[in-house]
């Protein structure tokens, strides 16, 4: 167990590191940096890895025309998506959940559109799309120990072209997945759920309190509704359950 909390720790802190470094770029980074990870688990994903793969593509090409707090906020849907699309979830919560997304999403696109928020509103949208198909990709991952190490090779190419921080972001993102599927399959403990709250929470975290870092006051307010609409929702299910049992 104390391995296994050790473990954790140093997963949240590669979070914080790709968050960190990711900024530092200004979301300069290939795509293939984006695509390694995916490409690390691919052959144990099948669908699943493939729509990961297609989602950190499309998600990469967004890094350079989107603010990196907002490229960084929008994982906050992750615990969103988790909790309205859970098993104790039903149609009104998908529903009301659904509908406090639409609007501050909205909210976010028109602060954009009218010039007051770096980014463009299909952007955001775009960006959103991709954290549910990757959130959809890792709720249906099964691991296994088979993994396309070679990807790991491309890390090289990126380091000899002078994009140290790419392939910085590359391991990081390769070491996240890695973890994940590591404590994963322990039973003793419901590390995935906990994982989904807090690497979104930590990243966006080491944003904000880095000085250097311009984290908009739209962007900080939305990233702090999603994560109370998730906690509050979690919360109240959780209680519901409890009533329900003899």
């Amino acid at each position: 167990m104390v391995f296994s909390v050790f473990q954790f720790i140093i997963t949240s802190l590669l979070v914080v590191v790709c968050a960190r470094t990711i900024s530092v770029t200004e979301g300069d980074i290939p795509v293939l940096a984006m695509m390694i990870p995916a490409l690390w688990i691919l052959p144990q994903g099948g669908i699943a890895g493939l729509m990961l793969l297609a989602s950190m593509v499309v998600y990469g090409l967004t890094l350079p025309i989107q603010s990196i707090a907002m490229s960084v906020a929008v994982w906050i849907l992750i615990p969103v998506f988790s909790v309205a699309f859970s098993k104790r979830s039903n149609i009104w919560v998908v529903s009301i959940i659904g509908l406090i997304v639409l609007t501050l999403t909205v909210g976010i696109m028109l602060t954009q559109a009218a010039g007051k928020l770096s980014g463009t509103p299909m952007v955001t949208l775009v960006q959103a799309f991709s954290v549910f198909v990757a959130w959809y990709a890792a709720r249906n991952w099964k691991g296994s120990t088979e993994h396309s190490w070679w990807s790991l090779a491309l890390i090289l190419p990126i380091w000899a072209a002078g994009l140290p921080y790419a392939a910085l972001v590359s391991l990081c993102m390769t070491g996240i997945l890695a973890s994940m599927e590591s404590l994963g399959r322990l039973k003793t403990f419901r590390w995935n759920k906990l994982f989904c709250w807090t690497l979104p929470t930590v990243g966006f975290a080491a944003l904000v309190v880095v000085p250097s870092v311009d984290v908009p006051k739209p962007v900080f307010v939305v990233w702090l509704c999603l994560l109370g609409t998730a906690w509050m929702t979690d919360y109240i299910l959780s209680i519901d359950v409890e009533q329900q049992e003899p």
